[in-house]
């Protein structure tokens, strides 16, 4: 398989997302229900393409904590591959056990990333409380499209809902949505860097994320000349890079699809957490201050 096969097989992905839109559109007039279901199992089989074998990809169901307490409903979980094949058929999943939890919507609203804010902060806090390192949990929304108009700049509204809302319910690095994808539009993933025990927070995305007056020709005009990567390869990169370890071996495929330009330039603003102690700064967050250090003694 050559690099040229692995690029058109991601823009494939693409494609069959944007393909089954339209179709999912028109059921969901008949029957909104049905159409937000096979929607949904069209992301979970996306992802099954990609994680290792051994982790279970399920659709619908809670996360439920040691003390009894549930989450709301999420659409789609990743199990470790631990998980007790016994226990799949029941739809309240062990929240020890759960990698990653995604919402998935037909046609995006602020008010869905306003309620996936609010899901994210409360995962993450019954995550701590089961003993798990903060930022462990991955969080995502996944959409096929979005209801804000093309006159508008779409990506500009989806940067200031997730800058809004991140503002008013993520209170700790580890409670953002880790990635919000768009298959029509683009993709905004958290990034983390860490400087003297401040955390910055960025979800980066499109150029026009940040440029209000951009029209999306104009943002594409003025970025770099080489095609930007799929929403969903991002998204995918991204997974797998915070999923990854040398024992399931994903770190390893994430790096090769960061090397190929699978996670590309973007832009994003920054959040600042100060005074956290180390134990509330998630693992995965860049540490960049012996790099600063590093570069102010060199001549």
């Amino acid at each position: 398989m050559s690099l040229h096969d692995i690029r058109v097989f991601m823009s494939q992905m693409t494609h069959e997302i944007s393909s089954e839109y339209a179709r999912l559109q028109a059921r969901a007039r008949e029957d909104p229900g049905t159409a937000g279901s096979q929607g949904e199992e069209t992301w979970a089989q996306l992802l099954r393409r990609w994680v290792p074998s051994g982790y279970h990809v399920v659709p619908g169901g809670r996360i439920i904590d040691t003390d009894g307490n549930t989450s709301p409903q999420v659409d789609i979980l990743i199990l470790h591959p631990s998980y007790p094949p016994g226990l799949l058929g029941i739809k309240h999943y062990l929240a020890s056990a759960v990698v990653a939890a995604f919402e998935c919507k037909l046609t995006l609203t602020r008010a869905h990333i306003k309620k996936s804010a609010i899901c994210a902060a409360l995962l993450e806090d019954m995550m701590l409380r089961e003993g798990r390192p903060p930022g462990e949990f991955f969080y995502g929304v996944l959409a096929h499209s979005h209801s804000w108009n093309q006159r508008s700049n779409p990506a500009y509204r989806v940067y200031q809902a997730l800058w809004d809302y991140g503002e008013e319910f993520t209170k700790r690095p580890g409670q953002c949505i880790d990635a919000l994808c768009i298959a029509d539009l683009g993709a905004w993933l958290a990034n983390m860097t860490v400087m003297q025990g401040e955390v910055e927070l960025c979800h980066m995305g499109p150029l026009e994320s940040l440029v209000k007056s951009f029209t999306p020709k104009e943002a594409h005009e003025s970025s770099n000349t080489s095609p930007a990567p799929e929403p969903i390869t991002r998204t995918i990169a991204h997974l797998l890079e915070r999923m990854g370890d040398n024992q399931n071996g994903m770190d390893r495929v994430a790096g090769y699809l960061r090397k190929i330009g699978s996670i590309g330039t973007h832009v994003g603003a920054a959040k600042v957490f100060e005074g956290l102690s180390t134990k509330e700064i998630p693992s995965y967050a860049i540490d960049i201050t012996d790099l600063m250090d590093s570069t102010e003694t060199v001549d």
